[in-house]
């Protein structure tokens, strides 16, 4: 037979916590914020910060439906309560991706924090189930909010102390700030900033240069990225942007050939077999002109297999600004606030003009520097 118990709506649930989550801290209950701090301070103190989610997670069931019993926790422990819930389901399937959406922190880490003790053995909220001394207070405070919540008449009233909830959480979420007098930037931003650079002026394919060399210091440090001038007579170098080998700095590790006007498949495979007949097997080519419309290089990697080399296409810049960040040895933001630096040198390096050097800065909130 099928158990009697509340099912929660997910579309439902995401709203009204989506709702509480978007008012101002000026606007939250007061009392409910302190309170939760409190709840904070003592689980932080008796190592018991199941307590934070479980508190959360009553929290959202008032505030979905008001006759629900906060108490009965496991359907299957109650299976003549048709206001049952399943704490656990609740927390799992709906609180935690919010959590993780929105910035507050529900104490524990993990995609299930009530699979942990007491929530693990517990049948029904204030039950014998043995506490741990230590985190008893926490425990024991945490019980009274949930009586507290329990007789609020409305989801409303629940849904005001899930707001302060939430806002209270957000203070203990860890985040990671630029250091001062840094700019954070996020990786679409970057890449918006970049195509706005590069579609003001090309200068000769000199902003793009200059790009996919600062990309390429971020990755790998600027020890091992040669980006010489724009159109380059030399014939000893491969490509507009090479990578050393770390360990054989003679060695062109990967060769980068950058297209800023609309290319074929065809330019694609006549940029990689130069570099390859220059001795580079590793060849990226940069296709990112504005009006380059989709390249059909279904045939590309059969071509670059028989010839015994790497050939990677990338189609507009989000592509590599993205690989760039991830493979770098640096945290993404961090990797992303070095790119913007390297980038501004590599501009002056390659002759772009003050104007490139000046729109890149107010296009990143960066100061540019004098030189």
């Amino acid at each position: 037979m099928a158990l009697m118990s509340i099912r929660f709506d997910k579309e439902e649930a995401d709203k009204v916590i989506r709702a509480a989550a978007a008012i101002e801290i000026d606007q939250v209950d007061s009392d409910w914020l302190k309170k939760v701090e409190e709840l904070s301070e003592l689980c932080k103190a008796g190592g018991a910060m199941t307590h934070i989610a479980f508190l959360g997670t009553a929290m959202t069931a008032k505030a979905l439906r008001a006759d629900v019993d906060l108490f009965a926790i496991k359907p299957t422990h109650a299976p003549n309560n048709p206001k049952a819930f399943s704490a656990r389901s609740l927390c799992h399937n709906i609180l935690v991706p919010l959590a993780a959406d929105l910035g507050f922190s529900l104490g524990v880490t993990g995609s299930e924090p009530l699979n942990n003790q007491p929530y693990f053995r517990i049948r029904k909220l204030g039950d014998d189930t043995p506490i741990r001394e230590r985190g008893r207070k926490a425990f024991d405070f945490m019980v009274r909010l949930v009586m507290e919540i329990q007789v609020l008449p409305t989801t409303e009233e629940a849904r005001a102390a899930l707001a302060a909830y939430i806002t209270a959480r957000r203070q203990h979420q860890v985040r990671y700030a630029p250091p001062p007098g840094e700019i954070a930037i996020s990786s679409d931003e970057l890449c918006q900033a970049i195509r706005a650079l590069v579609q003001d002026d090309s200068e000769g394919g000199r902003r793009a240069q200059a790009v996919v060399a600062g990309l390429m210091d971020a990755l790998a440090g600027p020890d091992r990225v040669d980006s010489g001038r724009v159109n380059d007579p030399s014939r000893t170098r491969p490509g507009d942007v090479r990578v050393r080998a770390a360990n054989e700095p003679s060695v062109w590790e990967k060769v980068f050939e950058i297209k800023d006007k609309p290319v074929s498949i065809s330019n694609v495979q006549i940029s990689a077999k130069k570099c390859l007949d220059m001795g580079v097997r590793e060849v990226a080519v940069v296709a990112v002109g504005e009006g380059q419309g989709p390249l059909d290089h279904a045939s590309l990697p059969l071509w670059s297999h028989e010839l015994g080399i790497g050939v990677t296409l990338f189609e507009g810049w989000e592509s590599i600004v993205e690989q760039a960040l991830f493979w770098a040895s640096e945290p993404k933001p961090d990797a992303a606030r070095l790119a913007v630096k390297r980038i501004h040198e590599r501009l002056i390096e390659v002759e772009a003009s003050p104007t490139a050097v000046e729109l890149w800065a107010r296009l990143t909130g960066r100061r540019a520097a004098s030189k």
